[in-house]
């Protein structure tokens, strides 16, 4: 089934290219007043540049994955409309490094018009396309369902709803009577040979609870003899049927029980290139100047030194110096003790830094050095790893991947001082969330609600 959808994934991908680079000449021309000229090397760039991209924010968008477009076309419009948008956000920042007197906001108008205008006709039109051909009978792939569990019939449903994926379900084999009357009871498991000789089949799903390897042996052994594949839903696809992933270690199929985006090098890579470019950028243009103020306001306020580190631990328990603008009155209790309302450790200017969280700027300089992220979960004190991790089942979890400057537990209220254990629970069911639903505009999405938040104020902001 994956190498049916590839071609479609391909089709779709390289049409939408093909558009992206159609939509770029376009707006091109309207800001050249339609006079054609040789395209030129920063022209080729945005091309480039967008379509490398185009292909990263639709694979975080999950724009052409089959089994979860249940809404049809306009989900799949929705979907674009949201890309497109991503992507001029890319070509804004591009934009910052070339000439803003040809390529200025009248350019980006266009292309985005353009673009939203022209994938959407196309998407439209390819997939009246798919439609004719699936009701010819052509590339339609025939399969049965072994077994009417809740996997089987979900399945089932899946096909059913998308009819654009080119399937045909010919009907169950089970030992057990039919449970729905839309569909057809070819025979018992033990019929499979002469089923698979009467009916032209592709492939063979297998979704038996506690069916035994013994059985699956034998189903495969059969198909294999009509030249047929065979796919298996697992018994644990109710527990993790949004969240497991199967890979290969060498020949040995391996399943985990967590979807981590973040676990995949390219991502991984994407990440860390947005953070080393952010943190430059902050520390240039913000940090460079308000640095030296600060730090002045500290040392005038109370004596001590300016910053303040702390041991925390990283990804895969890695222990780093976690560095911040002072706070609070040099006490001996800062690696034990959270602050809490009203703290009179808390010096005057340290307040005002943990309102704004302009105490947190230093951080930017554990990000350069690869300790931390810009988003993620935030590093608490070693005192409470050792603690919470005893309480709290899925704790640890947070550290499979980089602590952060901000997270999505923060901009959704648990930040700051957890008086009860609910708290941090709380915190950490949202912090793994995190984890396994990330994708590149979520990021996006958290630095902007942060920095919304500081202006707008937060209640746990002390």
């Amino acid at each position: 089934m994956q190498f049916y959808n590839n071609k479609i994934y391909t089709l779709r991908l390289v049409s939408d290219i093909v558009i992206i680079a159609i939509s770029l000449f376009l707006s091109v021309l309207v800001i050249k007043n339609f006079h054609f000229e040789m395209i030129k090397p920063l022209e080729l760039l945005f091309i480039v540049y967008q379509i490398v991209s185009w292909y990263f924010i639709v694979k975080a968008n999950d724009l052409y994955n089959d089994s979860r477009s249940r809404k049809g076309l306009a989900n799949e419009i929705f979907k674009t409309i949201i890309s497109v948008g991503a992507l001029g956000i890319t070509l804004i920042f591009l934009l910052f490094f070339v000439d803003y007197q040809i390529y200025g906001p009248k350019f980006v108008f266009f292309y985005l018009i353009f673009a939203i205008f022209l994938l959407t006709f196309e998407k439209f039109i390819l997939k009246k396309i798919l439609k004719k051909l699936r009701k010819k009978g052509l590339n339609i792939r025939r399969i049965v369902i072994i077994g009417q569990g809740k996997a089987a019939l979900r399945f089932y449903n899946i096909i059913i709803r998308n009819n654009d994926l080119g399937y045909q379900v010919v009907g169950f084999i089970d030992e057990e009577p039919l449970k729905s009357e839309r569909t057809t009871l070819l025979g018992k498991i033990a019929d499979l040979k002469s089923i698979l000789e009467k009916n032209k089949i592709h492939e063979v799903i297998v979704a038996v609870p506690n069916i035994e390897i013994a059985q699956i042996e034998e189903i495969v052994e059969i198909v294999n003899k009509f030249g047929g594949r065979t796919r298996i839903i697992p018994d644990y696809y109710h527990f993790y049927h949004n969240k497991y992933v199967v890979k290969n270690f060498g020949d040995i199929p391996v399943v985990s029980i967590r979807k981590e985006p973040l676990e995949e090098p390219h991502w991984r890579n994407v990440k860390r290139m947005f953070d080393v470019a952010f943190s430059l950028f902050a520390l240039i243009t913000i940090c460079s100047w308000l640095f030296p103020i600060l730090a002045i306001l500290i040392r005038i306020n109370s004596k001590g030194p300016i910053f303040f580190s702390q041991k925390r631990q990283g990804r895969d328990k890695k222990e780093f110096e976690c560095y911040k603008f002072r706070s609070m009155y040099v006490n001996q209790n800062s690696d034990i003790v959270q602050a809490t309302k009203g703290d009179s450790r808390i010096t005057k200017i340290g307040n005002i830094l943990r309102k704004t969280s302009l105490d947190e700027l230093p951080q930017f300089w554990n990000v350069l050095k690869g300790d931390m992220s810009v988003v993620g979960p935030r590093p608490h004190m070693m005192k409470h790893n050792i603690e919470y991790s005893k309480i709290i089942d899925d704790y640890m979890v947070r550290q499979l991947v980089k602590p952060g400057i901000t997270g999505w537990a923060q901009i959704n209220g648990f930040r700051g001082e957890t008086k009860e254990d609910v708290e941090m629970s709380n915190r950490v069911e949202y912090d793994v969330w995190y984890l396994e639903n990330w994708y590149f505009l979520l990021d996006l999405k958290i630095i902007f609600l942060t920095v919304w938040n500081v202006f707008k104020g937060e209640e746990k902001a002390y």
